[in-house]
């Protein structure tokens, strides 16, 4: 589903500005994203960062033992 702004039609690309960022146009709430659906998108947000931290942080470690490996 795609938002457009009432006045100059516009797609809305990030529903957590209040303003349309084509036309500058304040948006009515029923375009944006409540506070509880901002928490949850949020809350993702930070659990794919910490996944991929762990991953990058297990690949510098295997990265590491292949080249203590290489040198003996």
């Amino acid at each position: 589903m795609s938002y457009h702004c009432q006045k100059c039609k516009g797609v809305i690309y990030n529903r957590r500005n209040k303003q349309c960022g084509f036309c500058g146009t304040e948006l009515p709430a029923e375009l944006l994203f409540t506070a509880a659906e901002i928490a949850v998108l949020d809350k993702a947000a930070a659990a794919a960062k910490e996944l991929h931290r762990q991953k990058q942080a297990k690949d510098d470690e295997e990265e590491e033992e292949r080249r203590a490996r290489a040198s003996s």
